[in-house]
């Protein structure tokens, strides 16, 4: 349980992240600078943390999913910046997401179960 609050603090930190990015002005204000050093620093941090019980694979995209879908509500509550295209683009871009989570997961194959060694080993036996 605890990989995954990780992950999603991460998540939700990158969206500050990007939020005091903008506020920097292009680098030029200091206090949005050092939010922008501290969501930066705390979210890789919490990111890393996650890995120890969750796999790359999943957590990349649970990851991107907060973060996008989190940027996309800040978009449209703080700057009114949203419309119906970039919702769409968006979805397209967790359905992408999504599909790649899916895709990267291992399908088993027909006979390919697990092997075993034999119960009794044949050269011990000779003896």
């Amino acid at each position: 349980m605890r990989p995954w609050i990780f992950l999603v603090l991460s998540a939700l930190l990158q969206v500050g992240w990007l939020f005091s990015l903008r506020q920097t002005e292009g680098f030029t204000r200091l206090v949005p600078l050092l939010f922008y050093g501290f969501f930066g620093l705390t979210s890789a941090y919490c990111l890393s943390r996650s890995l120890d019980g969750i796999p790359m694979s999943t957590a990349y995209a649970v990851w991107t999913g907060i973060s996008i879908a989190g940027t996309a509500m800040v978009d449209l509550a703080v700057f009114r910046q949203l419309d119906l295209s970039r919702l769409l683009c968006i979805a397209l871009i967790l359905a992408g997401s999504t599909g790649l989570r899916i895709a990267s997961e291992p399908h088993a194959r027909p006979g390919a179960g697990p092997t075993s060694p034999p119960a009794t080993d044949p050269v011990g036996d000779a003896r």
